[in-house]
């Protein structure tokens, strides 16, 4: 097991990158569809509903103290029952690894290099991936640090020269549909900027020094990240509008080819370039959380013999995890939320209520107390069910509503 430890400024980094990854160029146009000329209110809003669950997770990490999410799954679930849930997550990392290489793979070749096959870039990809998660954490780490800097200016940078082709009309009438596009907006937005960063629960509780202090770090991350969203997704209303925004998959590089400053021209480069930076750290991130939980899961001692095998299935499966762009968007707005809500918010719910109800019974068990503190504590247990109950029903019915 890699026991590096990385400093707040990288954790900071890692969240950040992350965070940005597919959002600023593929996902504006999903939230765009949900919620039309609306979706600037969708990025602002939405950081907000997600920051509950970074607490819900920073809460798991206390309750855990040094506990992987596997741990902590295998602690509450039982060995066999933890194990299952935690192959699924450990499923779901690598699924990710795919999905975000077919990402990177599709644009290139549908944007520049129309002939060359998608295997050649998905190839490109998983390589340099390999050989950084081969040199450990501190690498990607480190990377990322580098990678922030340079993907923050260079947003900034495509925001300000854009600033001429802004059309104030765009953003009009506010709210025309109801709040109700906005709501599945804010779902579908937080299933790919809050919701994923539980994957850290994989890891960073064995490779930080102490997971409370780093909590500040972390939410600076995820709210710096979703601020260069905000700005992406505005300004794809302001310069394209909302219908063209939710047509376009790309509409940030779409916008960046409006950009017409004097001799300043033709910087869309810039776009593609610190796109493929951030989503190189979310794919690293994605498949290092995978092998970490690979590794606790079968007890082995050292995840990097795992990596070239595991890659190359990850690099077949890259090409076919897709089979047309209709079927990607129907995942990707339907399939994605279920399994991702299921990972971030029902089940750490569940494990808080579970250990508490764990703590509640042993206390019922060891300690001496009469019939009316007995007749309570089993009162409460009966309410922390139902609760859970209650939390994980509401999830799926808001799902069902919203659809």
């Amino acid at each position: 097991m890699d026991k590096v430890k990385i400093n707040n400024h990288q954790v900071f980094s890692l969240v950040a990158d992350y965070t940005i990854g597919t959002t600023i160029l593929s996902i504006i146009s999903g939230v765009a569809e949900y919620a039309a000329q609306d979706a600037w209110i969708v990025a602002l809003i939405t950081p907000l509903m997600g920051f509950p669950f970074l607490l819900i997770y920073f809460y798991l990490a206390k309750l855990f103290p040094g506990k992987t999410l596997v741990g902590i799954l295998q602690d509450v679930f039982g060995k066999w029952l933890g194990t299952i849930l935690s192959a699924y997550i450990v499923f779901v990392c690598f699924l990710s690894v795919s999905q975000v290489v077919f990402y990177i793979g599709n644009f290139m070749k549908t944007e520049y290099m129309t002939e060359t096959p998608l295997y050649a870039f998905n190839t490109f990809l998983i390589i340099a991936m390999a050989i950084g998660l081969m040199y450990g954490l501190e690498c990607i780490a480190r990377t990322s640090e580098i990678f922030f800097y340079i993907i923050t200016f260079l947003v900034l940078l495509v925001i300000i020269l854009d600033l001429p082709n802004v059309k104030k009309e765009n953003l009009f009438p506010v709210a025309e549909n109801g709040i109700i596009p906005i709501l599945k907006g804010c779902l579908y937005l937080n299933s790919y900027v809050a919701w994923p960063l539980i994957v850290f629960m994989m890891f960073c509780p064995i490779n930080v020094e102490d997971i409370q202090k780093t909590r500040k770090s972390f939410f600076y991350g995820y709210y710096w990240a979703s601020f260069l969203n905000f700005l992406c997704t505005i300004m794809s209303i302001l310069i394209l509008g909302a219908t063209i925004t939710a047509q376009t998959n790309y509409p940030t590089y779409l916008i960046s080819k409006e950009i017409d400053v004097s001799v300043i021209t033709r910087v869309e480069g810039i776009v593609t370039f610190s796109w493929m930076c951030s989503e190189f750290i979310k794919v690293s991130v994605y498949f290092y959380a995978g092998l970490v939980g690979f590794t606790q899961i079968l007890e082995l001692k050292d995840y990097k013999k795992m990596i070239i095998p595991i890659s190359i299935v990850l690099l077949v499966f890259s090409g076919v995890v897709y089979p047309d762009a209709q079927y990607q968007n129907m995942w990707d707005s339907t399939m994605w939320e279920l399994l991702i809500g299921f990972i971030a918010a029902v089940l750490p719910i569940t494990i808080i209520i579970m250990k508490k109800i764990k703590d509640g019974v042993r206390h019922i068990q060891t300690m001496k107390i009469n019939e009316k503190e007995h007749y309570d504590s089993v009162q409460s247990l009966f309410y922390l069910g139902l609760a859970a109950f209650i939390i994980i029903l509401s999830f799926f019915l808001i799902k069902f509503l919203l659809m």
